[in-house]
């Protein structure tokens, strides 16, 4: 026997094929043990590097062909020109069939009957299977079923089962002659072949399906077979075939689809173009697989590719309506997806929009805001000017009726506090220009920073910037800052009149980075009129509970009743009046 040595060109893609083999072997050490998803995903990365076993199939035609040319006797010419037809008889028709005829010619040359009927059923079976039905009939008709020798029966009687089948299903219907016919030779079959026969398990699948019997014996046979398979030849692919359809048979639709993906993987391993199994995973997957659509469309168009080279046009047309309706669903998917971004980009405008009038309307509101506050000014300048002359008034009107006189008095020392009230009303809204336009500002900074980083792709840093609190953490010391130092340039004595209020030895003194601490912060909004603890939590940004445990601990080291310490601590810190 002359066996093909590989050439060390394709070694690379050869390493490849067996470092997968081996993947599979141990993957499959204890059975099949995964589900069907985990082989589909295989079956997708197999299928993309088809290219590697349509090379590793060609180069060994050409060692086959390097060694036809060197054969020397009738049997060695036969046995590689039969092993050409082989590997041809899934990969391409016409070469196929020009060996086949090959084997003819060198059979009858040499008056062996045996190989001659061998080779006209393989002949006819190639004619089948690419759907010249008439012919490959003819070419059964030469042989004459008295002459077949005993081994070869069962391939003459599986050909008959395979040509009536085509037959049948050409002519149409559930009950045609030609169903009875291939009835018939598949009784003959199991009549006859042994049970240690290579295909006796094939022949013994197709014998039940579609029938009320059944053999418990059968799936578990056909496990142990593939037990050991290496994904890699046409007989794993029927005999994982037949198990899917014996288990869809059975309606057990999650193994149908697991060994019917298994057969494919063996076509697809072995080049094979003659592909059955693919086109029934590509309408499992699309049908019953939860609209896999992608998967579907690459399945089928695989399937119908090899066809077309094959070439097989009775199954490339069969593949039409599979192929047209997975079409129809790609498209609509397609245009589903097109319609929601389109839908996407109206909402981003719109949204877009609405940020650019609440920025304009911010702006004019921020002017207008400004604008008071010169008019607010303005006010408290001339009331005080009218407050001079009324005090001047009473001065005047003193000696002549004391209760006016008291009376001026009690208005003289409500308009100082309302000049107070003013004077603390200007200074805080001040302040509080001051921070909107730094964060303003800030935010401003924040968002170009951001921007810049989204451009650039640089996702982590975004992430890194709005995750961590430092930046809260830093404006809320900054806040505080600010108010402190507002808050004593108007009450500049406040820390040392509101530690009269309290024992000697629990006097509250700031460290030496604060002006003011928590506690004194708090009694300070107390001083401004904001007594609400919770309203005093949300300007502090802390729980309500910790401001009143905080004014709950000072009032207890107050030397004054604990009722009237709120009413003492808002009369503290005279303020420092405003230059003229």
């Amino acid at each position: 026997m002359i066996k093909p040595i590989k050439p060390s060109g394709l070694l690379s893609g050869i390493a490849l094929m067996i470092l997968l083999s081996v993947a599979c072997l141990q993957s499959f050490a204890a059975g099949f043990p995964e589900k069907s998803d985990y082989y589909l995903h295989m079956l997708d990365s197999l299928i993309d590097r088809k290219e590697d076993f349509r090379k590793a199939k060609l180069s060994r035609i050409l060692e086959l062909q390097s060694n036809a040319r060197n054969a020397v006797t009738d049997h060695d010419k036969y046995y590689i020109t039969n092993r050409l037809f082989e590997e041809y008889s899934t990969f391409n028709s016409d070469s196929a069939l020009k060996y086949i005829n090959l084997n003819i010619e060198l059979a009858e040359k040499a008056g062996n009957t045996e190989w001659k009927t061998r080779a006209r059923i393989d002949k006819s079976n190639l004619l089948a299977g690419t759907g010249l039905l008439k012919e490959a009939d003819d070419v059964m008709r030469q042989v004459e079923v008295s002459e077949v020798p005993v081994e070869l029966l069962p391939s003459y009687y599986g050909q008959m089962v395979f040509l009536y089948s085509h037959m049948g299903n050409y002519a149409g219907g559930s009950t045609n002659e030609y169903y009875v016919k291939e009835r018939a030779y598949k009784d003959s079959i199991i009549s006859i072949i042994p049970k240690n026969h290579p295909d006796y398990l094939w022949y013994k699948g197709w014998d039940i399906l579609g029938t009320d019997k059944s053999d418990p014996t059968l799936i578990p046979a056909l496990l142990e077979k593939v037990k050991n398979s290496q994904l890699n030849s046409r007989d794993d692919a029927r005999n994982f075939y037949m198990l899917a359809k014996l288990y869809e048979w059975q309606n057990d639709q999650e193994n149908f689809k697991k060994y019917m993906t298994l057969s494919a993987i063996c076509d697809v391993k072995s080049a094979n173009a003659e592909i059955a199994s693919l086109e029934d995973l590509a309408k499992i997957v699309f049908n019953n697989g939860g609209g896999d659509i992608d998967r579907a469309y690459s399945y089928i168009n695989y399937s119908l590719n090899k066809a077309l080279s094959f070439p097989n046009r009775v199954r490339a047309f069969g593949m039409a309506k599979t192929q047209d309706d997975i079409n129809s669903a790609f498209q609509e998917r397609n245009r589903l997806q097109n319609r929601r971004i389109r839908n996407s980009l109206i909402w981003v405008g719109i949204l877009a929009v609405v940020c650019i009038i609440t920025i304009i309307i911010n702006v004019i509101q921020n002017r207008k805001l400004r604008k008071q506050g010169k008019d607010l000014d303005a006010a408290n300048k001339n009331l005080n000017t009218h407050l001079e002359h009324l005090s001047e008034t009473q001065k005047q009107l003193t000696e002549s009726n004391d209760q006016l006189i008291k009376l001026n008095e009690d208005l003289k020392s409500k308009n100082e506090e309302l000049n107070e009230t003013n004077y603390v009303k200007e200074e805080y809204i001040g302040y509080i220009f001051t921070i909107c336009s730094n964060y303003i500002g800030k935010l401003e900074s924040f968002r170009k920073n951001i921007h810049v980083k989204a451009v650039a792709r640089k996702y982590k840093d975004i992430e890194e910037s709005t995750a961590s609190g430092d930046i809260a953490k830093k404006e809320l010391k900054e806040f505080y800052k600010s108010f402190d130092s507002v808050f004593l340039h108007i009450y500049p004595d406040f820390i040392n009149d509101f530690n009269s209020l309290l024992q000697p030895d629990k006097k509250i003194v700031p460290k030496e980075d604060e002006l003011l601490n928590t506690e004194l912060r708090i009694y300070a909004l107390v001083r401004l009129g904001i007594t609400d603890s919770i309203k005093i939590a949300e300007f502090l940004h802390c729980s309500p509970q910790t401001v009143y445990n905080n004014r709950f601990r000072v009032r207890n080291k107050a030397i004054i009743p604990k009722e009237d310490f709120a009413d003492a601590v808002r009369t503290l810190g005279k303020f420092t009046e405003r230059p003229a």
